[in-house]
């Protein structure tokens, strides 16, 4: 059962919610709205059929992203160690700091991540 759809669009990564995802989103939220667990760790939830299948989160780190903010790839290539080796596309949430990805996918029923400008 997969929670969202992921759809490449031409300048963005649209994450649409299904209706199994909205239940399991509005499962993890309080009564009082908060949520019960961080929103990062909700999203890997949702994800988690496509993080399964080809897609990963970046470590900003991995990449020279100097931001906080979640980025997903269907690109990433690995050595034997785990590190990276090469990159295609890239997709991010640049407002991340004002904005929660997860309240706008529950919100509008999707949520836009950017595509990163490449090198």
């Amino acid at each position: 059962m997969s929670y969202v759809t992921l759809t490449k669009l031409p300048k963005c990564l649209r994450i649409s919610l299904t209706p199994e995802g909205r239940e399991e989103l509005m499962d993890k939220r309080n009564a009082d709205g908060t949520w019960k667990a961080g929103t990062d760790s909700i999203l890997t939830d949702l994800l988690e059929d496509h993080l399964c299948n080809g897609w990963e989160i970046v470590p900003p780190e991995d990449i020279g992203a100097l931001t906080s903010a979640p980025i997903l790839s269907n690109s990433a290539q690995r050595d034997d160690q785990g590190k990276l080796t090469k990159i295609g596309d890239v997709y991010w949430f640049p407002n991340y700091q004002i904005e929660s990805e997860i309240e706008t996918m529950l919100d509008k029923g999707f949520v836009d991540f950017d595509l990163a400008p490449s090198n």
